[in-house]
This record gives structure tokens, sequence and C-alpha cells, in this order.
């Protein structure tokens, strides 16, 4: 759909261009026609895609044009009016656009042109008010959005948990005897005491095999010599030594792990019973006092 008040101000320019165009007897030179023609042609086609509702193509296709004008006095009214177009295709084309690529082009194009005006002619002569108030807007608008961008690319930083947020403690792991330290002591005195027990065995064993090779060292039949032992009788002679130093160490050993495992199974067995009484205050009609609980 065509502007309401194109139609006017593209006559306008029309005009315009051909009031630049100079006498027969004062032709401009070539090179001067050659960009006017370019720029003729340039703004036809961006008005012919504007028509045909590519806003961005068309705001391009203008300001390429535009670029064949040099910024002087002559040529400062046609390029101000290319610009106001440009700043509509712009406006229109980029209506809900949030991506930051596409709002720079516009911020950018809008702010080349202010720049080279005010380069040009002075801080004195003001800009186009619809130009400036357009550039000021795709700037915030572009801004804007690289904000956004960067901070759905930041990665996210996990709020540290307050301790209402902390999960409550495991209950203690009574298979493990966490919460009742006696279990420690009774399950290292029953250890213990097996250990205790089995060097009592290993005492008996080394004492009877001791003296089974002892008697067969002694039977006639082996013709042992202990001053000049045979391969045979020195066998007899270190399994017997053997068997005896076995024997020996059960014995040593035996009391001291019974003795031990007794104790530790004493202290634990003696807190077992502290932990599972307790004291609590008893109320009751006509009572007030101290009532004895336990657990078994």
């Amino acid at each position: 759909m065509k502007h309401a008040t194109r139609p006017s101000r593209v006559l306008s320019l029309v005009t315009a261009l051909a009031l630049l165009a100079p006498p027969p007897a004062l032709a401009a030179p070539a090179q001067d026609a050659k960009a006017l023609a370019a720029f003729e042609s340039g703004f036809n086609e961006g008005q012919a895609k504007f028509d045909r509702g590519e806003h961005l193509e068309a705001a391009r296709t203008w300001i390429a044009a535009a670029a064949n004008l040099k910024e002087t006095n002559a040529h400062r009214d046609n390029r101000t009016a290319v610009y106001e177009y440009v700043v509509d295709a712009f406006t229109r084309g980029l209506q809900g656009e949030t991506q930051p690529e596409a709002l720079r082009e516009a911020a950018q194009a809008l702010d080349a042109y202010c720049d080279g005006f005010t380069r040009a002619y002075g801080t004195e002569t003001p800009l186009s008010p619809k130009i400036v108030a357009a550039r000021d807007e795709f700037k915030q608008r572009l801004a804007n959005a690289e904000a956004a961008a960067a901070a759905a690319a930041a990665p996210v930083d996990p709020t540290p948990e307050g301790p209402e947020d902390l999960p409550p403690p495991p209950p203690p792991d009574e298979t493990r005897g966490a919460g009742k330290p006696w279990k420690g002591l009774a399950i290292g005195g029953g250890v213990m005491i097996g250990l205790g027990v089995g060097a009592a065995v290993v005492a008996g064993f080394g004492a009877a095999r001791g003296k089974s090779l002892a008697k067969e060292v002694d039977d006639p039949a082996n013709m042992c010599v202990i001053a000049m032992p045979s391969p045979s009788c020195q066998d007899l002679l270190d399994r017997g030594k053997a068997a005896n130093a076995m024997g020996v160490a059960g014995v040593v050993l035996a009391p001291l792990l019974l003795g031990a495992g007794v104790a530790l199974l004493a202290v634990g067995l003696k807190r077992r019973s502290r932990a599972n009484t307790a004291f609590a205050p008893a109320l009751a009609p006509g009572f007030a006092g101290l009532s004895l609980r336990g657990s078994f």
C-alpha cells in the first residue's frame, strides 16, 4: 500500500531534480549528470520496492541512491527528503523487531546521515526532527536488544541455599551404630572374644600336634638320633618345633584377647543400659515426681 503523502513528496523531488539540471549553455560535467541519473533511478527503484511491501530493501535502495548526491547546499533538501523516506521504510520494516542485527543497521544508517549533515553544515543548521527522533529510537531499541541478548547468554548463577532450604539431616543409621556408641564397643568386644577362643583352639591344637610328633621321634622304629638326625627325623623335629611354637603363641594370646574382649563387651553393655534408661518428669492428679523409662 502506498503512503498517503508519498505522491506529492515524490513529485516535489522530481521537480527539484529538474531544477537541478543546468541549461544547455551551462551543461554540468558528465560525471554530475551521471550521478543525478543514478540518484533518480535508485529513488524510483526504492519507491517500487516500498509499494510492494519490501520496506527494508526500499530503505537500503534509497540510502544507496542518496549516496550519489554529495552533502552540499544544492542537494541538502533532496537528501533530507530521501532519508525521511528511509525512516518510513525502516519503521515499517522493523516494527516489533527485537534482534540486535536488524536494529543496528537502521541505527547506524541514520546516525551516519546525521553525522555527515552536521559536518557539512555545522550545528547551527538543524537536522530533520523526524530523522533525529527515529535515530534515537532505533539506538535505544538496539541497546535494549543487546542487553537482553547478553542476559540470555550469561551463565545462570544458582542462588545459594539458605538454612531453610537445606534438606533435613538423615536419621541415624542404626545398622552402623550411628547414635548408639555402645554398639561399637559391644561388637569389638565380641570380635576379640572370638579371636581369644580361636587362639585357645590353636594353643590346644599346637600342643597336641607337638606331643604327637615327639612320640614319633622317640619311636625306636624311626631310629632317630638327636645328635645326628636323618633327613626324615629332622623333618619330624622341625614340625614338632613349629607345632610347639603355635601352641605357645595360642597360650599367650588367648587370655589377652579374651580379657580385652570381655572388658569391651562389659563396657558396651553398661553404656547400652544407661542409654536405654532415662528419667523424665511425671505429672498426675495428686502426684509429681520423676518416672524411669527404658527401652529394650
